[in-house]
């Protein structure tokens, strides 16, 4: 396994725990090396500022780790590499700084904690001036401020616990090299103290509800690909329908549902173009998809070749599967051009409904939403799980 993979594994197990995690300034972090400086009063500070970064950063982060604790002895040494790319530091002289110049040569970001050792009490202490030997060979700085993670992992506790983790990253900053080292450490102490303040302030405000944090992924590009990758492949052997997933996403974001339903129509007619066209590799997939009954194939095959393309408008409301039109289209002769203009509409119109409804339900009831989302969430799975259970059988 890659050091990459591993520092992955740090990261979802660093979520289970520092939960919620929230990080602040991500968009300042250059692309380019840069020292890092926090404060630190827990061994769980690094887990989380690596997991608080964008993975390009994160892969490529080496932190600064005590060498007479973490690298005592080879295989505690060996696992603290693996997990955090960690390099060791000792505590006196100039030799972990010298590692660290090395590293930023090479293209690694590093991460140093000037105050040298875990804060008691949560308060930023005073800084070694130590750093101030990387800004004078001209490495950047980016202070951060972390909040939250005393609670995960105190000093003195060896097991970690549940716990809100906030995290905040400055602006990048350089200095002036004619700055004495007291002078770089005592801006870079100010700094820090300014977002750990910002990082506490994080902790205290109200948290997202889930109908906000899925209102918020249903407005981004993300979602629309997701919908438009979901319908896709549900056309060609996905068993659930798009509609699944755009009707929960329009009602969080009703503002959204018009182009969501478009994503999700082009994806789903794009995908049964490509079923229709499968030949011997379609009739593997109409043989196995799932949850499909010989019925369906049946009765969408004689819809077809009774009425053409004008078999498909009856797809919608009938509970066969738009994959089953696709993979059938050509056995009872349906020219593509045809199949993939009638489809626009069936699909269109199906998901572009189910889109309106569950958007104008978002409108009306927002102020509900927000109270009992997670509830409708649940009930809502439950029911289209019975409702999908009850189609198949009576296509039996």
């Amino acid at each position: 396994m890659t050091r990459g993979r591993l520092k992955t594994l740090l990261y979802l197990i660093t979520r289970c725990f520092c939960r919620p995690l929230t990080a602040t300034g991500r968009s300042r972090v250059p692309a380019h090396p840069v020292v890092f400086v926090a404060n630190h009063c827990s061994h769980a500070d690094t887990a989380a500022l690596l997991a608080a970064l964008p993975r390009r950063t994160r892969i490529r982060l080496a932190p600064a780790a005590a060498e007479d604790y973490f690298f005592k002895g080879r295989v505690r040494g060996a696992i603290v590499t693996a997990l955090t790319g960690a390099f060791p530091f000792p505590r006196h002289g100039s030799a972990g700084l010298d590692r660290a110049a090395v590293l930023l040569g090479n293209g690694s970001s590093v991460l140093l904690y000037p105050e040298g050792t875990r804060s008691r009490n949560g308060s930023v202490g005073r800084f070694h001036c130590g750093v101030a030997k990387l800004v004078q060979q001209g490495a950047t700085v980016v202070p951060v401020g972390i909040a939250g993670t005393g609670s995960v992992l105190p000093k003195g506790n060896r097991l970690p616990r549940r716990a809100a983790v906030a995290v905040v990253f400055g602006e990048p900053r350089s200095f002036a090299r004619n700055l004495s080292p007291d002078e770089v450490a005592q801006a870079l102490r100010n700094d820090v103290c300014s977002l750990v303040s910002d990082a506490q302030d994080d902790l205290a405000s109200p948290k997202p509800t889930l109908y906000e944090r899925v209102g918020d992924f249903a407005r981004t590009r993300a979602a629309v690909w997701l919908v438009f990758a979901w319908a896709f492949a549900e056309a060609l052997w996905w068993p659930v329908i798009p509609d699944f997933l755009v009707a929960l996403l329009a009602l969080a974001a009703p503002g959204r549902w018009l182009i969501l339903a478009v994503a999700a129509t082009a994806g789903s007619v794009l995908g049964g173009g490509v079923a229709s066209q499968l030949g011997g590799v379609g009739d593997w997939l109409a043989s196995n998809a799932l949850l499909v009954t010989p019925r369906m194939h049946e009765e969408a095959a004689m819809w077809m070749a009774e009425s053409g393309a004008a078999g498909l408008l009856k797809q919608p409301l009938s509970g066969i599967p738009y994959k089953v039109f696709a993979l059938r289209a050509t056995d009872v002769g349906l020219a593509l051009p045809s199949f993939i203009s009638m489809s626009f509409v069936a699909r269109g119109l199906r998901i572009g409904a189910v889109a309106a409804i569950f958007a104008g339900g978002g409108l009306a009831l927002q102020r509900v939403w927000q109270r009992i989302f997670g509830a409708f969430l649940i009930t809502y799975c439950i029911v289209f799980g019975f409702g999908l259970a009850a189609t198949i059988e009576s296509w039996r």
